[in-house]
Parts: structure tokens; sequence; C-alpha cells
């Protein structure tokens, strides 16, 4: 078993960063926590599986900073900007320090940001947090999902001597380690772009969108977002991504997705980072998605973030 001397600095604790510091705590590995606001010395949490339930605790960071610190980022798209600048004003925080991000959408970001030691994680582990009475927070992991990890950043870290990918290789299985996650995080953003605003339009669970009378729109969408990620040189079949969102609401049939529970609960969502970003980046190429758009259309009729 690797055991990295690191010391693992996780934002929150939202719903998949709680999963991840827990399965690092449960490893033996030195976790504090980055609250979003002021807390207590000390964060303490549960994750509900479906089998059990464990509890964790972890201190919140002091400063100056270990120079082997690894940080993750589990954060909504549009939070991504503002949590990266963040970690930056950190006393000790140098830039070469690894830092793991997970977020639905894609993001552009600044070209000071670009400069940082990112590693993007995409995961299909379902999870969904809140308080309990007592104001503790409350992970409930609803679906085991499989993570991969880009080890780069840009292919030029090889996977077996990067120690942080090893670790969480062990502690948050299954994970594959990749040297270019570009491929996969545009499929799981064209799976997102026509699952999310679909469901939350027509307030449906994942698995609705199974039924025939779904599968011309679902067709349509999947074949927009496919063009468009060819023209980023991204290589994506229709068909190859229209069976993985078939497989994806088959597999969380009677889950409701991110964007309808943010709908539920009257938080923003993130349509403008997945919807809204594949119009534009289709202007800029100069291909047209006019299904996303009569879907962002409707969106924006019903709701208004």
């Amino acid at each position: 078993m690797t055991k990295a001397n690191l010391n693992w600095v996780v934002l929150g604790p939202g719903a998949i960063g709680g999963l991840i510091a827990g399965a690092l705590l449960e490893h033996g590995q030195s976790v504090s926590l980055l609250p979003r606001k002021s807390e207590p010395r000390e964060i303490n949490w549960q994750v509900r599986h479906k089998q059990f339930k464990a509890d964790y605790s972890a201190p919140v960071i002091t400063q100056p900073l270990a120079e082997n610190t690894v940080f993750v980022i589990a954060v909504k798209a549009f939070d991504l900007i503002e949590a990266l600048q963040g970690i930056t004003t950190l006393q000790g925080f140098n830039k070469t320090m690894p830092v793991v991000i997970s977020h639905n959408g894609l993001v552009e970001l600044p070209e000071p940001l670009k400069e940082l030691n990112l590693h993007p994680l995409v995961t299909t582990h379902g999870a969904v947090i809140s308080r309990n009475e007592n104001g503790k927070r409350r992970i409930e992991h609803r679906g085991a999902g499989r993570s991969w990890l880009e080890v780069g950043p840009q292919g030029r870290v090889q996977p077996t001597n990067f120690a942080p990918g090893l670790i969480l290789q062990q502690a948050f299985s299954p994970l594959t380690l990749e040297e270019d996650l570009s491929q996969r995080r545009w499929l799981k953003f064209v799976i997102n772009c026509v699952i999310n605003p679909l469901t939350a339009v027509h307030q449906c669970a994942n698995g609705e969108l199974l039924k025939k009378n779904w599968q011309a729109q679902v067709y349509s969408l999947v074949t927009e977002a496919v063009a468009v990620a060819n023209s980023q040189n991204v290589s994506l079949t229709t068909e190859g991504c229209y069976k993985e969102v078939l497989l994806v609401a088959r597999e969380t049939a009677l889950n409701h997705s991110s964007m309808l529970q943010d709908v539920k609960q009257q938080r923003r969502t993130e349509i403008q980072q997945l919807t809204g970003y594949l119009i534009s980046a289709g202007k800029t190429a100069g291909v047209a998605t006019p299904t996303h758009q009569q879907l962002l259309d409707e969106f924006q009729r019903s709701y208004s973030d």
C-alpha cells in the first residue's frame, strides 16, 4: 500500500469532497478541510452508504500550508474559478502543489489559473449532501460509480510516479489514472447536457428518458453535442455517446439529476456551464445547436437562475 507523506486539503466538504475525504481518512491519510464559511476548528460529517454509515471528523486547515499539500476541489462548475483563486491566496501556497478538481460542465479558466498543477477527476459516483436536525453534514452515497484521474498536467507525469493518484487509486476505488482525460470529460459533458436539462425541465427521474417518446429529442441533442466535440478535436461518435446516455439513464433510473435537485431546492444551476457552454462553443466553431437552444429557452421560461 502506498503511504506517501502527503497533507490532503479538501474544500468544503461537499458531497463528492466528503466521500473522498472520508475514503482518505479510512486509508490513514492526513486530511484537513478548507471550509467555505467560518467553521469550528473541527468539522464532522457522516456518509451513508446503502449498507452502512460512517462518521468522520477532520480539522480545519492551519497556515502556512505544508510543502507536501495536495488539494481536492469538488465543486459546482460556476464555483471553480473562485475556489481556485481562493487557494492561491493561502499562506504557503505554491503553484506546483497538485490540485485535484471535479465538477460538471466545462469551464474556461483565466490564464493565471491554467498555470496551476491541475488534475481533473471525472467520477460517476452519485451523492447528495444535507444537514440533520443538529446541523451536522450528512452525505448520502446513492450510487457507487467509477472514477478517472488525469495525472498530467497535459500528460507530463507518468501514472506510476504520481503519488497522490496512487493513494486515491487505493482509497477511492475503482479509479483509473490516465494521461489525458479530455475525451472522457467531453463524454461526461455530453451526457450531462442531455440528462440534466431534460429532467430539470420535465421534473422527472433519469429513467424516464429511456421511454420511446424521448428518443428523437435525445438523439438530436447527442448528435449536436458530438458535432461540437468533434470541432474541438475530441473524437466522439454519436452512436457511442447515445448508448452511454441511455446506459447512465438506466443505471441511475430512480435518481433525480443534480440540476433537478438544484431546481427543487431553488439553488443556482449549472445550465450555463452545460447547455450555455455547448451553444457558445458551437457558435464559435460554426456548428448549429438548435435542439439545445430550444431546450435552453424552455429551461429559462420555466426557471430563472
